[in-house]
């Protein structure tokens, strides 16, 4: 018992590991999407796009957490992907001309939305 009390005294209240901190990390993300009113919808989701410290934070953390990234070419440059729960998020490394991006960091979440199904429901 007395190991035990030990243990959460001297524990490490910030020490949390991936995935412990998304929800709030993602909930930073939702809030400054909302904000800059980057929310649209598709055909199945809410798609929420955030920039700046939110999505900074996101992707240093998503890094940390050793989450492999992929890489994309795409005609606006060479972009690395990070994955994780419900998004993910996509900084820019390269521009069109091969020269190195010094921005160019967002995270996208989609949040599920009900799709009214086109069959007939049948009882």
């Amino acid at each position: 018992m007395l190991t035990l009390a030990a243990a959460l005294l001297f524990a490490d209240p910030g020490a949390n590991v991936f995935p412990e901190r998304v929800p709030g990390l993602m909930e930073a993300c939702l809030a400054d999407a909302v904000a800059d009113a980057e929310v649209t919808d598709t055909d199945d989701s809410h798609k929420y796009i955030c920039s700046g410290d939110s999505a900074a934070q996101l992707w240093a953390f998503l890094e940390r957490a050793n989450i492999r990234s992929f890489e994309q070419d795409t005609p606006e440059g060479r972009w690395l992907s990070r994955e994780f729960p419900l998004g993910g998020c996509f900084k820019r490394v390269r521009m069109p001309d091969g020269t190195p991006a010094s921005a160019g960091l967002s995270c996208t979440i989609w949040v599920p939305r009900p799709v009214a199904s086109t069959a007939a429901v049948k009882r």
